[in-house]
């Protein structure tokens, strides 16, 4: 039986998931370690974080982050490393818990892609979160981080100098046909260019629904 979903997810940080994309730059970086890379990538991602944080508030935050940010292995590939943390921003309306996902350049150590969203406080996640019903997909292993991260990589591909990338998030939709195989579709905007009239898309990102791990992804528009 096919099951769809419309997944409505509230942000506070944002009302559309907003990817800002820096073109590389000719850099090129030393020999190091995978520690030091790593490193490097993980404090290049809170910067691009806080400041983004800043930027959108009318008095400047407090940003503190949980922990260093984790390799995204299943995303990565040989010119981007993509990772994943979390952390809290204290303004003037109280503190919010926030999650991140950062493309990081290989070469250069710039942050090219980076998806910010609100994480909801612990007791209401699990409060709106119930145990899913019998023939109805279970949507906990879902990431729609992990989708947009591989359709930022696509866009990429297809405009080597994408300066914006905005995902909306009321345009989500998850179907799911059988127990190992499900879908998520949604759509945005590029600017193909710096300062070029926004382009809209659709992507769909099939999913492994028992452990949310990337398919395969297409684009279309």
């Amino acid at each position: 039986m096919t099951a769809i979903s419309r997944l409505r997810l509230a942000a506070r940080i944002a009302a559309l998931v907003v990817v800002t994309v820096a073109l590389p730059s000719q850099a090129q970086s030393g020999a190091e370690t995978p520690a030091a890379a790593a490193s490097r990538a993980a404090a290049a991602c809170e910067k691009s974080a806080r400041q983004t944080l800043s930027a959108r508030a009318a008095k400047a935050p407090e940003v503190t982050f949980d922990a260093a940010p984790a390799i995204q292995h299943e995303l990565s590939n040989e010119s981007q490393t993509v990772l994943r943390g979390t952390g809290r921003l204290r303004g003037v309306d109280g503190v919010h818990a926030f999650t991140y996902v950062c493309n990081v350049d290989r070469s250069s150590f710039e942050v090219v892609g980076l998806v910010l969203r609100d994480a909801p406080a612990p007791a209401a996640a699990a409060k709106a979160r119930p145990a899913p019903a019998p023939l109805e997909p279970d949507l906990r292993a879902l990431s729609p981080a992990a989708c947009e991260s591989s359709a930022v990589l696509l866009l990429q591909q297809r405009w080597p100098q994408v300066a914006r990338i905005s995902f909306d998030s009321a345009t989500r939709t998850y179907r799911q046909t059988t127990a190992e195989r499900a879908e998520l579709l949604g759509s945005g905007r590029a600017e193909p260019t710096p300062g070029a009239t926004p382009r809209l898309f659709g992507f769909e990102c099939a999913i492994d629904p028992r452990d949310g791990r990337v398919l395969r992804i297409g684009l279309s528009g």
